[in-house]
């Protein structure tokens, strides 16, 4: 499908914020899903990209991504007033009905993270969100992050405001004072290590975990099968494409 950049802007050197003009994306886009994009007009980069959806609003959506490559690149040089050709929303995405939600957010992992704390802003659901960076320069996802109430973020480089040090940490100083009420959830998504810290984290201990995982992807469908996961507890492979990329944390090997 081809659709229209409405707005584009940088977050530092590296990051790019894209809003895209979709009602048919928009109308049916749930948080954790994705979308895949075809980053140029010939065949080269072949392969498109897997996005996460930030946010809707009207009939765009918003994409973050950061400058990685060619690929992100190109698609970081396109102009307000062109179209770019979009498949999506895809996957599978996040549980939608806690009593309350845990949001852990490792840098750019916010993406899906944010999408889902829009939806349970606008719904009532209670929630905090955790945000940690290693860099100083990150700190620029506040902007973002910083409008819901409940916001704790971390930074390994010290930062005035900020817990010094990696979030996991912090969720887990956070843990040993909170209350936490019965149907409580956590939701992740950011760096491997971050995640496999969550699964040490023995306060969760009870709780279910939701991971968005981030992965190389050559179709989005399932076909090529270039993003398998190895499962947890059994033989096999997940299909981040198609079997998420929201899995429990219980049910993927890290």
């Amino acid at each position: 499908m081809r659709s229209r950049i409405r707005h584009k802007k940088f977050l530092g050197e590296t990051l790019c914020l894209l809003e895209i003009e979709a009602p048919s994306i928009v109308s049916s886009a749930c948080p954790g899903q994705f979308v895949m994009v075809k980053v140029g007009e010939d065949l080269d980069p072949f392969l498109r990209r897997p996005l996460g959806i930030m946010e809707v609003s009207g009939d765009t959506f918003t994409l973050l991504f950061e400058v990685v490559g060619r690929g992100t690149r190109a698609l970081s040089q396109k102009n307000v007033g062109e179209e770019i050709d979009i498949l999506g929303p895809l996957g599978r995405g996040f549980t939608l009905s806690p009593s309350l939600g845990i949001l852990v957010a490792g840098g750019r992992g916010m993406v899906p993270l944010y999408f889902l704390a829009s939806v349970f802003q606008k719904t009532g659901v209670p929630f905090v969100f955790f945000l940690g960076v290693k860099r100083r320069e990150e700190l620029v996802l506040l902007e973002y992050a910083g409008k819901f109430s409940s916001v704790f973020w971390s930074c390994e480089e010290s930062a005035p405001g900020g817990f010094c040090g990696d979030v996991v940490r912090l969720l887990g100083e956070y843990l040993t004072s909170a209350s936490v009420p019965t149907g409580t959830r956590v939701y992740a998504c950011g760096p491997e290590g971050m995640l496999r810290a969550l699964r040490n984290l023995e306060l969760l201990r009870g709780l279910p975990v939701e991971v968005s995982l981030e992965s190389l992807m050559g179709c989005g469908f399932g076909v090529c099968l270039s993003c398998g996961v190895e499962k947890e507890n059994e033989l096999g492979y997940h299909h981040v494409c198609k079997d998420g990329p929201v899995f429990l944390l219980s049910e993927v090997k890290l």
